[in-house]
């Protein structure tokens, strides 16, 4: 699917065709959930703040533009959604796990570090703000531009790119010291 095909589905959608928009919900339920689950941290909340997005995003699809990708759209949906949910409830658990596929290392003394080096970058990570976390994960883990981010997050391309090197930067000396 394309970001032309997107603005199919919106158009479908707004003409009355409720299955259309059920392909946005298909192609775009796995980012919104990871960026929900990142700021709310307990699955069952973020399986209910991730269908609130969708909702709001249904509720409010007159209002998109079309001025970024729908996926931009959605994201910045999502994003001020569970900060307001974060902001009402002050959830006292650990972070949501980031989960990757990686590829297994033949040798088993290098794939144990490699592990160990994951675990690691990991608990750091659950231990960022969940601003800088959400940061992360969208340039990371989903590819975002920027631009698409800066969006998202409600910052300046700049400031983005400044938070984004001091995280590195912090993640990197904490490696390093442990």
């Amino acid at each position: 699917m394309t970001v032309y095909d997107d603005i199919i589905y919106v158009k479908r959608t707004l003409a009355g065709d409720t299955e259309a928009f059920s392909m946005l919900v298909e192609r775009y339920q796995s980012l919104v959930f990871s960026i929900v689950a990142r700021m709310v941290r307990q699955r069952q909340d973020a399986e209910d703040v991730a269908q609130d997005v969708f909702v709001k995003a249904y509720s409010s699809l007159e209002g998109f533009r079309g001025d970024a990708r729908f996926s931009t759209w959605i994201c910045r949906i999502a994003y001020t959604t569970a900060v307001s949910y974060t902001r009402r409830k002050r959830p006292d658990c650990a972070g949501v796990e980031i989960r990757n596929d990686y590829d297994a290392y033949t040798d088993d003394d290098e794939s144990n570090l490699y592990e160990e080096r994951i675990q690691q970058l990991q608990r750091l990570l659950a231990q960022l703000p969940t601003e800088d976390a959400v940061l992360v994960l969208l340039h990371y883990q989903h590819d975002k531009t920027m631009d698409e981010i800066a969006s998202i997050a409600g910052l300046s391309v700049a400031n983005v790119k400044v938070r984004l090197h001091r995280i590195r930067k912090k993640l990197y000396e904490e490696l390093k010291s442990e």
